[in-house]
């Protein structure tokens, strides 16, 4: 190998150690951090509604008080709509993470094939046991958050449980659809594109 040629297999190596430190430490750490945010919001929220409750000024006779109705708002839209865009953060930075990760499977390839040997190959090796079940539970957590919130919400505004479910779960309900199809597009999609390359590679 020349001068010339082991530049170019230095800067193919210094791209893959930073996009593969990116996929497998900083893109992790986003997504946990927006798990975070999005539970300790939740918890702020649910602490402030027990302190209202406790105070037992809920009510002006038979009529909800203000704090009551801001309150229901907060549940109805704040926190639907703040998990909502958690969630949609969250699998944008997955995306990108995959993306990242077939990008550094065919620097791997580069690099093999200009050294003349297997001595990187995590991309491949990931891709034969890979799992989705983390993504689908994490995002049937932010709908969940989302969706139950807001039933939560309309009850205390219309103190009415079934009445409040009739109009929240036929909402949320499009909603989950929405949401499953989207992920499935931009991530489940993705993945079963990248091990059915894989398993085309392998039986060639």
């Amino acid at each position: 190998m020349d001068e010339k040629e082991k530049e170019k297999l230095e800067i193919i190596m210094k791209d893959y150690e930073i996009l593969k430190t990116y996929s497998t430490s900083t893109s992790p750490g986003i997504r946990y951090s927006l798990i975070s945010i999005a539970l300790a919001t939740v918890g702020i929220v649910i602490s402030g509604t027990m302190i209202a409750l406790a105070s037992g000024n809920l009510f002006n006779g038979n009529q909800p008080a203000l704090i009551l109705k801001l309150l229901a708002a907060v549940w109805i839209f704040f926190i639907p709509g703040f998990s909502l865009a958690m969630l949609y953060i969250w699998i944008g930075e997955e995306e990108r993470m995959m993306r990242i990760g077939m990008y550094c499977q065919e620097l791997e390839s580069k690099i093999n094939k200009r050294i003349g040997e297997e001595i990187l190959n995590w991309e491949n090796f990931k891709r034969k046991k890979s799992i989705i079940y983390p993504e689908i539970l994490i995002i049937a957590m932010f709908l969940g958050l989302s969706l139950g919130f807001s039933l939560a919400g309309l009850y205390l505004f219309v103190g009415n449980l079934l009445v409040a479910t009739l109009i929240g779960f036929p909402i949320y309900l499009l909603l989950a659809i929405f949401t499953y199809l989207f992920a499935r597009k931009r991530i489940v999609s993705i993945e079963e594109k990248i091990n059915n390359d894989l398993l085309v590679k392998i039986n060639k």
